[in-house]
């Protein structure tokens, strides 16, 4: 398959894997009735009742926002190492292994990280840091050393 289009899978499946988190997010907050803003409480309780129980959120919605804020930290820079890659023209291969590794990595690691799997939330979190370091080592001999 063409880089670019693995590429295009690539962030879509990674945008597709945030939102689902969101949908999770959301949906704790609102069978909780825990919302961060008070506006938002009120407008889901005039909306579908008020909860007497309500708690301010559950553990898996602080967890969700954890694994954003993950994603936010290591989804973006690997997405720019991987458009160099590709530019680059570094290893047709390395794209067709390395994006789906770190996508597995990240899926894993949401996953890990909402269920409070350890290990296998560190060693998902590491495959796709490798395969980042690996991507940038790519980058590296392909500009310095390759020849041109």
């Amino acid at each position: 398959m063409d880089s670019w289009k693995i590429y295009g899978l690539t962030v879509v499946v990674l945008f597709l894997k945030m939102f689902a988190v969101v949908l999770v997010q959301g949906y704790e907050r609102y069978k909780h009735r825990g919302f961060d803003n008070p506006e938002d409480a009120a407008m889901f309780d005039k909306l579908f009742g008020s909860k007497p129980d309500a708690t301010k959120q559950g553990e898996l919605v602080d967890r969700a926002q954890s694994v954003l804020r993950n994603d936010g930290e290591n989804i973006p820079i690997f997405l720019f190492i991987a458009i160099a890659y590709i530019q680059l023209d570094c290893w047709s291969r390395g794209v067709e292994i390395y994006l789906p590794l770190f996508v597995i990595g990240r899926i894993a690691h949401t996953i890990s990280y909402l269920k409070a799997l350890q290990p296998w939330r560190n060693l998902s979190y590491q495959l796709g840091l490798w395969v980042t370091f690996a991507m940038a080592g790519h980058i590296v001999w392909q500009s310095t050393f390759a020849a041109n």
